[in-house]
């Protein structure tokens, strides 16, 4: 096949504008759905040492959310706007997405594991009688000791939900709930009927348009499909082959290209499951940043931290720091900026910090051990700093300690 012909030339600077506002838009989104309908999936996660994932994801885009006013616009509303899914890794994907996965619930029946007819029975008749239930009621007192591991139930019931029998829509107590697909999913969006390629070439133009500019290969890791399929079935979709500076050929959302590209300013702490940082080559490409996540490692090998957050201030990853909570009080465990991070760097920092604090209902920030190392973080020039513009949450910040600031 031949390589497509590209359309516009675009610079680095110019690709990067346009990535950041694809998915952070000056001004954020109006709600969380509207900010669904634009990522289309957003990832989820169990860590919860800061927020959980989504939560990170969906604050930093819509103004004045906080962790629990997310959870309650995506479980106490007559009608939930998205339904858990292995979109990109789990993620919470838009109810009208759902006809657009057929691709996937066809492929999850073929599987090795793809639960017999015996199993399938037991447990579509045991949510048909008991209603939604989580996991860990679904499962047999022979697997209480299980964890939360890949248990026979475990296993039998996430590629339920992969093949679209089961579904979930909401949670309670921050587990997944487990229903019948068609009892959660609105009739309009139950359907299987579009072809493989259909499904495919939709998808990649949601994507496109989520990630504004692209190559091949971050467009197929954003849906976690084989980049040889993607090259397939990019030709057919809306999106418009580009060349970017130092990239070579990409694909742009042809609506990005006909409008100034209008990007989040305010500095803000990305989660590190965010959608703008989930391709590693990708955050590469267009900030020169190295993502690193270091959950997973033995504390010793840890070079940034546990629960590391990349610092996005003025178009540019500036620096990043490891955060947790407890109680009411933000924590900043390690924190570190780029060597090119620039002379309002530390404003940038503190302003996130505040605007973090608020998100996830902190009224305190405290330094911790490591970070009180890093001599540009001062306690009276970084966190109380007059040019600091605080959250209407947090109007007043008063240094009431070495290493502790109050927000309220």
């Amino acid at each position: 096949m031949n390589a497509p012909t590209p359309t516009h030339e675009l610079s680095l600077t110019e690709a990067r504008d346009i990535a950041i506002a694809a998915t952070l838009p000056a001004g954020g989104f109006a709600d969380v759905t509207a900010a669904l309908t634009r990522l289309h999936a957003v990832q989820l996660d169990s860590i919860s040492t800061l927020a959980r994932a989504h939560q990170l994801t969906l604050t930093a885009r819509v103004p004045g959310t906080t962790t629990r006013t997310v959870d309650n616009a995506l479980n106490d509303g007559p009608d939930p706007p998205a339904f858990d899914y292995p979109a990109h890794a789990l993620a919470l994907v838009p109810l009208a997405d759902w006809p657009l996965w057929a691709f996937r619930r066809r492929a999850a029946r073929r599987h090795p594991q793809y639960p017999g007819r015996h199993a399938r029975t037991a447990l579509l008749d045991r949510i048909t009688r008991d209603g939604p239930l989580s996991l860990r009621r679904l499962r047999d007192s022979a697997e209480a000791g299980a964890g939360w591991g890949w248990s026979p139930t475990k296993t039998a019931v996430e590629l339920l939900v992969w093949s679209g029998e089961l579904a979930s829509t909401r949670r309670t107590g921050g587990q997944r709930l487990f229903d019948l697909a068609e009892h959660c999913i609105p009739a309009a969006f139950l359907s299987d009927q579009a072809s493989d390629d259909e499904c495919l070439t939709r998808l990649l133009g949601h994507a496109g348009a989520a990630l504004g500019v692209a190559t091949t290969a971050d467009l197929a890791d954003y849906l976690r499909i084989p980049t040889p399929v993607a090259t397939r079935i990019l030709p057919g979709t809306v999106l418009t082959p580009v060349k970017v500076e130092g990239w070579g050929t990409a694909w742009a959302d042809p609506q990005a290209l006909t409008r100034p590209a209008r990007p989040h300013q305010n500095p803000t702490f990305l989660g590190p499951f965010d959608n703008l940082i989930w391709y590693r080559p990708r955050v590469q490409r267009l900030f020169g940043f190295t993502q690193i996540f270091e959950a997973y490692k033995p504390p010793a090998r840890r070079k940034y931290g546990y629960y590391v957050c990349p610092l996005l201030a003025e178009g540019r990853l500036i620096g990043r720091a490891d955060f947790t909570r407890r109680d009411t009080t933000l924590t900043i465990q390690r924190a570190s900026l780029e060597v090119d991070a620039g002379p309002e760097a530390t404003a940038d920092f503190a302003q996130a910090c505040q605007t973090l604090a608020a998100a996830t209902c902190q009224a305190r920030i405290e330094l911790g051990n490591h970070a009180r190392d890093a001599t540009w973080l001062k306690p009276t020039s970084v966190l109380v700093g007059s040019r600091i513009q605080l959250p209407p949450v947090a109007r007043e910040a008063r240094h009431t300690g070495d290493r502790t600031w109050s927000l309220a």
